[in-house]
């Protein structure tokens, strides 16, 4: 089913902008377009709410969240030199991009690159979804994903994150002047 008025209301979305509304909002805006089952796929796939019938898109995102979530944890393990297969999730399929796509992701020395270029992985993967139709469900979808996206990014906050680095640090060295001690 096609949802051209939906589809055509969309704001752009980039990383770093404001998102023009919370994800909660999204589905519940978009409930009143789509059909319940489609509701319920949103829902289990942006709010990470159960769904009661197996779905194809849900398995479709889970796969690629998987894989690029397994090939992170290979490039993380490797460089920290720690055995990485215990954190390896089964998958269904396999994508070269995204092997690509994560590898080149951690070429970059900034880890805030790093996770930027995870992000627009993510974004990429998700564009996938939407298939032959851009204005099905599958637009609507993506653009959820995406919206999660840009949520997050806008949620982080340099000095939150400073201060929870420190804590850590803190934290650390006060372990450490106790062994010592």
């Amino acid at each position: 089913m096609a949802y051209y008025s939906l589809v055509a209301s969309l704001p752009n979305l980039r990383i770093g902008d404001e998102p023009p509304y919370s994800v909660e909002d999204y589905v519940d805006d978009c409930a009143q377009w789509v059909t319940e089952r489609e509701t319920e796929i949103l829902k289990a796939v942006l709010l990470n709410e159960p769904i009661a019938a197996p779905c194809p898109r849900c398995k479709s995102w889970h796969n690629i969240e998987s894989q690029l979530r397994n090939a992170v944890a290979k490039h993380r393990g490797q460089k920290l030199g720690v055995d990485f297969k215990e954190y390896l999730q089964p998958h269904d399929g396999f994508s070269g991009e995204i092997e690509d796509l994560v590898s080149d992701a951690f070429t970059r020395n900034d880890p805030v690159e790093l996770e930027e270029e995870l992000d627009r992985t993510r974004w990429k993967m998700a564009d996938s979804l939407i298939g032959e139709d851009p204005f099905g469900f599958g637009k609507v979808l993506a653009y959820g994903i995406q919206l999660k996206i840009v949520e997050r990014w806008n949620r982080m906050d340099v000095s939150v994150g400073k201060e929870k680095i420190e804590a850590v640090i803190t934290a650390n060295t006060e372990k450490e002047e106790t062994a010592e001690a």
